[in-house]
């Protein structure tokens, strides 16, 4: 069906017993690029359904030998099981209610209008599309450990083929870059777990969270009395807690110029002397690094050394932001739902076409940190079932602005057709066109919610938005 990304062609069995609605539908739906079966009995079409599998089954209710109430439980088999729309004649509550227990997806009732049939089709199909992206997810999801990136993107398939490739060169020194919140200590963490230091400890440690004397010495330890208030006994430094290892220098750029010096001779020696101390110790780590800087530029300023810039960027690898790697959105949100569904003792099981959009569409300044956080916000709100948008924080801030405005330019009515729906029609068209189909955007120059501007796409026929971005199944 036109504007309608389905994976395959749709199947749809038609069973009725009156040869011209059978042929009718046969004829609509194959015009649509359907591939239709026809049966005229209960026993024929459940025979059929068994051969070549459907995903949609229009069942007549008066059936001979059979009625389609009795067959229904029949036709809902396989994985996934087809949807059933019930076709009747004679429509009353009492078959309406008993056809929607046994598992019909919708009830139409006879005489119908090819519209009624091609609307039930495309939103029949459009569910069982999301159905099958949210199964991928949620098994891809099942997949992934805490030490993985999440991710399918060009972009993040091309830091993991990096970390791989790292990974045989177990102490080589790696840099890595990016804006806050891209998960740099996560790559990190991921080359340990691929080397074979993954037997040893991962120590970790915030080169901007201390002053350069405690920096100091919690990197190299300190021996007894090196200084006012040293403990007794000395203290190890995390060269030598992460013996055997990995030590990751958080925002390495952020490091005093003194400690730098210091750290380049670890480098170049392999050993290091604890604060106070006189002995050379072994220092048996792989040091990774991480900065959201731009290091070449600090060293022309004169607050990152040179040598040490050259000794800490053997490999780098530059982790992209959110912004570059939006397919990915998908699986990234699915996985922290998982995590805080599980933490918080609740049944999430994904999101709405909505909330999915918005995720989609907000640019995230904060980068994956940030997308985690609104994850986390919309399972403390939402008590179970699917995420919506009104579970989500407000998102409007980075990604639309509701003060845009439309070009101007002239909208033609036709002579024969100058009503306010006709208008409105061709309104709703043109903003969706300017936005790039951006829902948000749109439904903020329009003045509406996002569930209206959906309506009226519906209402009008509109299409659907291209190029979605979803997780690529591949």
């Amino acid at each position: 069906m036109k504007n309608l990304n389905f994976p395959g062609l749709p199947r749809v069995l038609v069973v009725d017993d009156e040869e011209g609605i059978r042929e009718g539908l046969r004829h609509l739906l194959q015009s649509e690029g359907l591939a239709v079966e026809t049966a005229a009995s209960a026993e024929d079409g459940i025979r059929r359904l068994q051969q070549k599998g459907a995903d949609i089954v229009f069942l007549d209710l008066h059936l001979p030998g059979a009625d389609g109430l009795s067959i229904l439980p029949n036709l809902r088999v396989g994985t996934p099981p087809a949807d059933v729309v019930v076709l009747t004649g004679y429509g009353t509550v009492a078959n309406t209610v008993e056809a929607m227990r046994k598992g019909a997806c919708d009830v139409v009732e006879k005489p119908f209008t090819p519209d009624r049939i091609l609307s039930v089709v495309r939103r029949v199909l459009e569910l069982r599309q999301l159905k099958s992206e949210l199964s991928w997810l949620q098994d891809r999801v099942r997949e992934l450990t805490s030490t993985e990136l999440v991710g399918l993107s060009p972009a993040i398939r091309d830091v993991q083929t990096r970390i791989d490739q790292v990974g045989h060169a177990p102490d080589t020194t790696v840099l890595i870059t990016g804006q806050s919140g891209t998960g740099k200590e996560l790559v990190a963490r991921c080359i340990h777990e691929r080397s074979v230091r993954r037997h040893g400890p991962f120590v970790a440690i915030n080169c901007a969270a201390l002053t350069e004397s405690l920096l100091e010495a919690e990197l190299f330890g300190y021996e007894a009395g090196a200084f006012t208030g040293a403990s007794r006994d000395g203290k190890a430094g995390l060269f030598q807690v992460a013996a055997g290892g990995t030590l990751f220098l958080d925002e390495i750029g952020e490091m005093p110029r003194a400690l730098q010096a210091k750290l380049l001779r670890v480098l170049q020696e392999r050993t290091f002397r604890r604060v106070g101390g006189i002995q050379d110790l072994q220092a048996d780590v792989r040091i990774v690094a991480s900065t959201n800087r731009n290091l070449r530029h600090e060293v022309e300023k004169g607050t990152f050394r040179e040598d040490l810039y050259y000794r800490l960027n053997v490999m780098t690898i530059e982790v992209p932001p959110l912004a570059q790697r939006v397919q990915d959105i998908p699986l990234l949100a699915h996985f922290f739902l998982d995590q805080f569904g599980r933490q918080m003792g609740k049944s999430l099981s994904g999101f709405t076409e909505e909330a999915m959009e918005t995720l989609c569409e907000y640019t995230w300044p904060g980068n994956v940190r940030e997308l985690k956080n609104a994850i986390e916000h919309a399972a403390i709100l939402c008590p179970s079932g699917m995420i919506d948008e009104i579970h989500l924080p407000d998102l409007s801030s980075g990604g639309t602005n509701g003060r845009d405005r439309i070009q101007r330019s002239v909208i033609t009515l036709e002579a024969e057709n100058r009503s306010i729906r006709s208008l409105e029609g061709q309104l709703v068209q043109r903003v969706l066109e300017e936005t790039r189909w951006n829902i948000s955007k749109a439904a903020a120059i329009l003045g509406i919610n996002r569930t209206t501007l959906y309506n009226k796409i519906r209402a009008y026929n509109l299409g659907q938005r291209p190029n979605r971005a979803k997780a690529v199944l591949s």
